[in-house]
């Protein structure tokens, strides 16, 4: 496709950049302007793939085009490109609102993003302090996630990533959400600025073989749900719920059936829109057939743009509902009050928290340390093996993956820079392609401190990425 400018491109040697990146991940490294408006580029490796510039411009014009109300809220909730960012006739990144202060707070004594991956264990010595929401604090936070996701589908976006790091939550009430990655979104019908990701543990059993879509997304949306409400970061639909003690009784049956539901085929699954009714109180019946899941076709019809000259983002303070969305194709349905007793009040005082259960202490035996480890200690992966939280995590997690394999890995990815295809780790490991990503999700328990995630399949399970300072954070601060 014929490079085509846009009105909002910025040349790449116009940027002032700051001299040290916020952060980076499999597909770009993100470093922040210099200057007071609050922005950050995000620049693509050369390893992200081929970038289709024209549905980037497409991202940029939709969120140039909505009122300026509407978009000040969409820039709020989400790290929405605002601008490409252009070199010759190709596009090599893109401008986003910086992550707003109120989605920021102490972790392991540092300020951070606050994760949705918090929500889904409980709480744990290196994150003690971070100030989790009480029982109606959830469900705010649930409701918040699926008003977003019904404004993004109201306007035909597929998300197609939901996961437990690229969705973020304040700390604070009133309780606010927010969306990383957002250049991943597509519309429905489009292709996408990069190949779609998807996060492991999060996949739609259903997904169709032309990538994810709103069903896609329904499915995943049920799954965040489910998670925050049972503070459990594996049940999946289909299975068993065993919400959090102290829900009302009315709420945890109707979260139990619509939960139950999405894991149906296409087009039976509840949309946001049924959840966020739900969630308020107001059950849901169907009065017509459901549709079945859409097909890939001509570009959705995209909403009348309203050009500004300058689509700046900006900050809110509290967070107002988002807009009614334009009606979507879906089911018809009727809102009626079950006859349940009444919901505490959202602004209900939250008890108070309890205190963080100790880690357990370290087994006086450590797991003895290969002699291939040992012989490289040295580098990232034998240092790694040879801790002794390594050795805790080895106590308490079975995992088929050998330690000599973990420090290869280790030392292979701390090469890379934090990111290698699977078929290089592959290789590394000595193991077939198919049965390294399987080692893989043993790895990513093993390596998993407190329920924190430091390594991540991406694009479609093709590329292995670590987060490498917080790997050493988890395992080497204690050794130095």
């Amino acid at each position: 496709m014929a490079f085509v400018p846009h009105l909002l491109d910025r040349p790449r040697s116009s940027l002032q950049l700051e001299p040290v990146p916020l952060n980076d991940g499999g597909q770009g490294v993100v470093t922040r302007l210099i200057g007071p408006q609050d922005v950050v580029y995000k620049e693509y490796l050369k390893s992200a793939g081929t970038v289709n510039g024209q549905a980037l411009a497409d991202l940029v014009e939709f969120g140039a085009g909505l009122p300026r109300e509407d978009r000040d809220r969409l820039f709020s909730s989400c790290a929405w490109p605002i601008a490409r960012v252009v070199e010759g006739n190709r596009a090599v990144g893109f401008l986003m609102p910086e992550v707003p202060d109120d989605f920021h707070d102490l972790i392991a004594g540092r300020p951070r993003l606050v994760e949705l991956q918090f929500l889904l264990f409980p709480q744990k010595r290196a994150w003690q302090e971070l100030r989790l929401p009480n029982h109606m604090g959830r469900i705010q936070l649930v409701r918040r996630f699926a008003e977003l996701v019904d404004f993004l589908h109201g306007h035909q976006y597929v998300i197609g990533d939901i996961s437990a790091r690229n969705l973020l939550w304040s700390a604070q009430e009133p309780y606010k959400v927010h969306i990383l990655d957002c250049d991943g979104f597509r519309r429905l019908g489009a292709e996408p600025v990069l190949k779609q990701a998807h996060s492991p543990d999060w996949e739609d059993p259903l997904e169709p073989s032309t990538g994810p879509d709103l069903d896609t997304d329904r499915y995943k949306l049920a799954v965040l749900i489910g998670r925050v409400l049972a503070r459990n970061a594996y049940v999946r639909p289909g299975g068993e719920l065993p919400l959090l003690a102290g829900l009302p009784d009315d709420l945890a049956g109707r979260v139990r059936s619509m939960f139950a539901r999405a894991a149906g085929p296409a087009g039976t699954r509840p949309s946001a829109r049924e959840w966020v009714r739900v969630i308020e109180g107001r059950e849901w019946i169907a009065v017509s057939r459901p549709p079945v899941r859409p097909r890939p076709g001509p570009d959705v019809g995209r909403p009348t743009r309203q050009r500004s000259s300058q689509p700046a983002p900006s900050r809110i303070t509290e967070r107002t509902p988002f807009p009614a969305p334009p009606p979507v194709v879906e089911r018809q349905w009727i809102a009626v009050s079950p006859p349940a007793p009444a919901r505490r009040p959202v602004s209900e005082p939250r008890p108070a928290q309890p205190v963080p259960q100790a880690r357990t202490t370290r087994p006086s035996t450590p797991v003895p340390v290969p002699e291939a480890v040992r012989t490289s200690v040295r580098g990232l992966g034998g240092k790694v093996v040879a801790s002794a939280t390594y050795a805790e995590q080895r106590a308490e997690i079975p995992a088929k993956i050998t330690d000599e394999q973990i420090a290869l890995l280790l030392d292979g990815l701390e090469q890379a820079g934090g990111v290698l295809p699977v078929k290089q780790a592959a290789r590394l490991i000595a193991e077939p392609e198919d049965r390294t990503r399987l080692l893989i999700g043993e790895a990513k328990k093993l390596l998993g401190v407190d329920g924190i995630s430091v390594l991540m399949l991406k694009d479609g399970d093709k590329m292995l990425d670590l987060n490498i300072a917080l790997l050493g954070e988890q395992f080497l601060e204690d050794e130095e």
